[in-house]
């Protein structure tokens, strides 16, 4: 209606009428883009309409009209309508693509919904075959001796371990992709599930150059209300990721929340000192599926589905994402997800902290990256602000004994290797002073130590429990000795697999029979046939947990008459946790990670004394796992005695202070040979280690080798030796190249000569000098 007005109030001027037809094409045109096509043929009808009125009414009737006007007028009204035209043939064209498009789309609808059910139907029964390697690789490890069999059954089990996970990618993936992703609601308690994602990935992580460090708030809520699984997938992906792109440096992961008025946010910030990321490659992470280059990919294995995952999860519980980067300096991705509260008590807190009086030794300048010193640093403050702890940082030898005459310690946290450079003088300071080694995982601290291991990380969970920890309890029969509990039946019930193998070991140590299971329903069925002195029971799992399984198992109980003991076993070592699980029902109650210091004083507290055996260090290796308190294998083990006098004189005369030697390692005569056997039996090694960096002129590290050559040629009582490599020490600090160059053999020959002397007098003598200790 409105163009028509506008037509015959325009054309009823002469100078216009044959402007109509140009402006009615254009018209035409515009309605053929926007796919209006019925109204073309009303603009049609209105233009020959409007040129009637005209040539009726506005056009002088008397004035003869000429052969180009009509010829141009006919031109406009052929212009018009093969535009119709046009417009028609493009419509039926249009429609007759967009029904072949609409047709491919479902065709691809549904072949990538085939490939989703495919996918989803090919993870599951996977998942049989999987379990079915994983499950008898540990049968198999159980009754297996033999060092490179036990070493490849490992590896099997890991590589099972690994493809299980990615199957489970698989999954999340499709869920994420056909927007069937649930999200569930559950309390779930932080501690237990940072520490199940460290334990995971110290199991499957080998990139030992690469410090991962947790800075966790120890004041965050004990528990909080949302999909806790999920959440503990996103930090899994999160540290695979960092971790695989970064050669060298580290992986900081700090994990805290932020009040709001419906709980509070849990915020996670992953930074590395990896590759990094341009702004092109940015923007193509933000798109999901960003997974670096193919060759780094290949390198470091995986699907490249981490980044997806991790984004669809976060959009399902209402969360964002954001990621900063720069290339070659590295990548922060940031975390925030919306949950609510369930208790508002700290996470971790420690008992009695005025009575507290903690060090921490660690030499950050071993790290060439400065980002990991700066995160180290961040860690231990926050740290020692969340637990509400007095600590001092010693960054030499020279800070550690200042802080040890000065203050009244109780702990001391030092690194590895900052153990390993001084380890007589640790093992001899006040036994009020727990010493604490932060080591990786495969370290193991010399036999007879009084210091206590902590694998890495080091963050505030560990740290609280170590501070929580009640040591002695009184027994100091057991000093020197390993605690044996031979033919305990234990059940462990734990959903997560990682934290079943570590149990596992660590029980066997003990030499008891374990059975893991994943849920409460499985412990159920496993206590319906089997009976079991000791069950260590998760608290928090999905379905069933901890509490509601022991209601469940107590019933079982009150129809057999084989009691067990129920042990909560849970990473929240929250004030008042210990008091909760034994209103419960549970009769004591084991923190993760586990402290052999805290679950012997329990397994001395729930056992009767009967199922306890305490075995000399010395023969402890020998006894196989499956020994079940055979006696006379005991008595058959046990070393006999044998003079010492006079491999004590030999010793001196080949200038082995014994009685310097003897006090360090506190007057254990065995112990001793052991430490000179292993000490002699380096000398070869360690001398062509220092040899080879004399040789590169590679001074910093000499300074290294020679300072501990000092330590541990004073430790077994060679003295002079002991001075040598101190001077040397001095040297090449000062780096007074001539003085090395003219004293550098004489200290290896020294060295090498004393090394074949020892062995002549211990290695025959003393069986178990030649072993690794």
């Amino acid at each position: 209606l409105l163009m028509m007005i506008g037509f015959f109030y325009y054309g009823k001027h002469n100078t216009s009428f044959y402007d109509l037809a140009p402006v009615m094409v254009g018209i035409i045109l515009v309605y053929s883009v926007a796919e209006f096509y019925s109204v073309i043929w009303v603009c049609v009808a209105t233009y020959f309409v409007t040129v009637a009125y005209d040539m009726v009414f506005v056009m002088n009737p008397s004035k003869e009209s000429n052969r180009i006007s009509i010829t141009r007028l006919l031109l406009h009204a052929m212009c018009v309508c093969l535009s119709a035209y046009m417009s028609k043939l493009m419509s039926v064209r249009h429609h007759k693509e967009m029904g072949e498009m609409d047709a491919k789309i479902a065709e691809l609808q549904e072949a990538n919904s085939r490939t989703e059910d495919f996918l989803t139907k090919i993870s599951h029964e996977l998942r049989t075959p999987v379990n079915a390697v994983t499950g008898l690789t540990r049968v198999m490890l159980k009754n297996e001796t033999e060092s490179k069999k036990r070493t490849s059954l490992l590896s099997v089990q890991k590589a099972g371990h690994r493809l299980f996970r990615q199957i489970e990618d698989i999954l999340d993936y499709t869920e994420i992709d056909t927007g069937k992703i649930v999200v569930s609601e559950e309390a779930y308690m932080v501690s237990s599930l940072i520490n199940d994602v460290i334990t995971e990935s110290r199991m499957m992580s080998a990139k030992k150059e690469v410090e991962v460090i947790f800075d966790v708030d120890a004041k965050m809520p004990a528990m909080l209300l949302g999909d806790g699984r999920k959440i503990k997938k996103i930090i899994k992906h999160l540290l695979d990721n960092a971790v695989k792109f970064t050669d060298e440096g580290g992986v900081y992961v700090k994990v805290y929340t932020l009040p709001k008025p419906y709980g509070a946010n849990l915020c996670i910030r992953m930074s590395d000192t990896g590759v990094g990321m341009d702004e092109k490659t940015l923007a193509k992470y933000a798109q999901r599926l960003y997974q670096s280059n193919r060759e780094s990919t290949q390198q470091a294995g995986g699907l490249g589905l981490g980044i997806s995952i991790v984004y669809g999860m976060v959009a399902s519980m209402e969360g964002f994402v954001h990621v900063e980067s720069k290339e070659g300096t590295g990548t922060t991705v940031s975390v925030s997800i919306p949950q609510q509260i369930a208790d508002s008590s700290p996470g971790m807190v420690v008992e009695d902290p005025e009575s507290l009086c903690v060090a921490c030794y660690l030499c950050l300048e071993k790290y060439a990256v400065p980002e990991v010193r700066k995160f180290y640093n961040e860690t231990i403050a926050h740290m020692a602000m969340g637990l509400g702890v007095a600590l001092h940082r010693a960054f030499s030898m020279e800070d550690v004994e200042n802080l040890s005459t000065a203050y009244r310690l109780t702990h001391l946290f030092l690194g590895q290797r900052e153990y390993e450079e001084d380890a007589p003088f640790f093992e001899n300071l006040e036994k009020e002073i727990e010493v604490i080694v932060v080591a990786d995982y495969d370290f193991a601290l010399e036999k007879n130590s009084r210091a206590k291991l902590m694998m890495k990380p080091f963050y505030c969970f560990p740290v609280a429990n170590a501070l929580n920890a009640k040591s002695g309890d009184g027994d100091d029969e057991s000093s020197g000795k390993r605690m044996l509990c031979p033919g305990v039946d234990v059940l462990v019930v734990d959903d997560e697999p990682m934290n079943r193998i570590v149990a596992e070991g660590i029980f066997k140590d003990y030499r008891m029979n374990v059975k893991t299971v994943g849920s409460g329903q499985e412990a159920i069925e496993a206590c319906q046939h089997e009976e079991f002195d000791l069950i260590f029971l998760d608290h928090m799992m999905p379905g069933m947990d901890g509490v509601e399984t022991l209601k469940h198992l107590k019933k079982i109980q009150s129809d057999s008459v084989h009691p067990f003991s129920a042990i909560a076993f849970t990473a929240n070592a929250v004030s008042g946790a210990r008091e909760m699980f034994l209103r419960e029902g549970f009769d004591e109650f084991v923190s993760k990670p586990i402290e052999y210091v805290e679950l012997e004083r329990v397994l001395r507290k729930v056992l009767p004394k009967s199922q306890i055996r305490m075995v000399d260090q010395k023969i402890y290796d020998q006894i196989p796992e499956s020994w079940q308190d055979d006696e006379a294998l005991l008595e058959e083990l046990q070393p006999k005695e044998k003079p010492l006098a006079d491999e004590m004189a030999r010793l001196e005369r080949v200038g082995i202070h014994t009685k310097s030697g003897l006090l360090y390692c506190r007057s254990d005569k065995a112990f001793y040979f052991q430490v000179l056997a292993k000490f002699a039996q380096e000398s070869e090694a360690k001398a062509a280690q220092i040899n080879r960096l004399f040789g590169k002129k590679d001074y910093r590290d000499y300074v290294v080798l020679v300072h501990a050559l000092k330590s541990t040629a004073k430790m077994v009582g060679a003295d002079d030796l002991s001075k040598s490599a101190a001077a040397m020490e001095s040297a090449a600090k000062a780096k007074q190249v001539d003085y090395i160059e003219e004293h550098h053999w004489d200290l290896l020959d020294a060295y090498k000569a004393l090394g074949r002397q020892i062995l002549e007098v211990v290695a025959v003598e003393e069986p178990g000098a030649k072993e690794d200790g």
